[in-house]
């Protein structure tokens, strides 16, 4: 029976990996798709029974069903890590070329020549706990490796999907997209940004503007006219001191913000700036950088609803408080805004989709004057942006891939 069902494994593993790459080949619309989903489904079911099966018999021939079910786990649980991650072409024609290549391997030496060519250790004990004592934890290590990549890429997908692909995920680091979109002879770059991140990410972001052509950036940063944000607005430096990397309101790219708000609106801050700027001093004017020009395109607190402006409130005590007991406090509190259900999504409106709206108006304006409008904003802001470009006829041109932060 244990020998029937091996070799019944071992065919379903090679039908799975046959059919998955005629599906990828023909672009995964073919007819095979469904059947090659339900097909993938009972495989990976199989090798978790089987991986039990090496765990309670010595009998199971261990080369056989090791190498498939580990490849399973991978290619499955595992996402086939690190292919997918790192934008391998073509990864899912590979996999399944591999699953054909590996079955084939594991056929060739340890198979027999006889109808079923793979053999149980039938003069082993049925069972043994020395032996299940030394290939449980082998198991269970194995399924929660491949559970935790699982857990993790569902994780990434799910952070790209939101964002728009704006936000990569990678091996090595966190990355943001700039995407540019043309029509015509004007041209909009929307440019993901993020709190903190490494210098060599903020000072990039406007290094091969073309000084010639007339451009304008976009600039993000909810301002608080009537100081209804407590402690000074919403401030980053402790979290990039705990990072060790730079905060965006202390870059470079700050800097040229700064300079070119002083330069068209003189005493126009946000309150996502964390240092002091000085006014234009007349005596000594800011270097204009180019012929950039810099608009705030964003809005005041004051338009917010009241429960977001709690809301935001409560951040700013997080992100500034040093006692853990009243960080924690904040989060487990019922009554806190945090915690307050019915205002996640008046909260998300305000600070998304409001915004999202007075930026496309910023964008609509500029384009009656400039030929190139930069768009930095938080890459959760540009998957909107983008959809309503492409209603304007504005076609993506290029795609620049920036390093954010390292994982080490």
């Amino acid at each position: 029976m244990l020998r029937v069902g091996i070799n019944l494994f071992w065919l379903a593993f090679m039908v799975d990996g046959g059919m998955s790459l005629v599906d990828e080949l023909s672009g995964g619309v073919s007819r095979l798709s469904l059947l090659r989903s339900v097909m993938g489904f009972l495989v990976l079911l199989a090798s978790l029974v089987l991986a039990g099966v090496i765990v309670f018999t010595p009998r199971a021939p261990k080369r056989v069903l090791l190498p498939l079910i580990g490849f399973l786990w991978w290619s499955g649980p595992g996402v086939a890590f690190p292919l997918g991650v790192f934008g391998a072409s073509s990864p899912g024609v590979w996999v399944a070329l591999a699953q054909l290549l590996l079955g084939m391997g594991v056929f060739m030496v340890c198979g027999e020549r006889a109808r079923l060519p793979f053999a149980v250790h039938s003069e082993r004990k049925a069972f043994s706990w020395r032996h299940s004592l030394v290939f449980a934890p082998v198991v269970f290590f194995g399924a929660l490796v491949f559970a935790t990549i699982s857990v993790c890429a569902g994780l990434v997908t799910e952070i790209e999907q939101y964002s728009g692909g704006y936000i990569r995920v990678r091996p090595d680091g966190i990355y943001l997209l700039e995407r540019r979109f043309e029509l015509g002879l004007q041209e909009v770059r929307l440019t993901g940004m993020i709190h903190v991140a490494e210098q060599e990410f903020y000072s990039g972001i406007l290094s091969d503007s073309d000084p010639e052509l007339p451009s304008v950036v976009l600039v993000e940063g909810v301002t608080d006219h009537r100081g209804l944000l407590s402690r000074g607005g919403l401030r980053f430096t402790r979290l990039a001191k705990l990072l060790n990397v730079a905060s965006q309101d202390e870059s470079s790219f700050a800097e040229d913000v700064a300079k070119g708000m002083d330069r068209e609106n003189p005493g126009e801050r946000s309150i996502s700036q964390d240092s002091e700027v000085s006014p234009a001093d007349p005596q000594n004017p800011p270097v204009a950088i180019g012929v950039i020009d810099f608009r705030h395109a964003d809005v005041d607190v004051e338009s917010f609803h009241p429960s977001t402006i709690a809301f935001l409130v409560t951040i700013v005590g997080l992100l500034q408080s040093e006692d853990p007991k009243q960080i924690l406090h904040a989060l487990i509190d019922p009554a806190s805004p945090l915690r307050d259900g019915e205002a996640q999504s008046q909260v998300m409106n305000d600070i998304l989709h409001a915004r999202n709206q007075t930026l496309v108006a910023e964008i609509q304006l500029s384009l009656k004057t400039y030929r190139r409008i930069i768009v930095p904003w938080g890459a959760m802001h540009l998957r909107d942006v983008e959809a309503w470009l492409r209603t304007q006829n504005f076609v993506q041109s290029g795609e620049v891939e920036r390093k954010a932060l390292a994982f080490w």
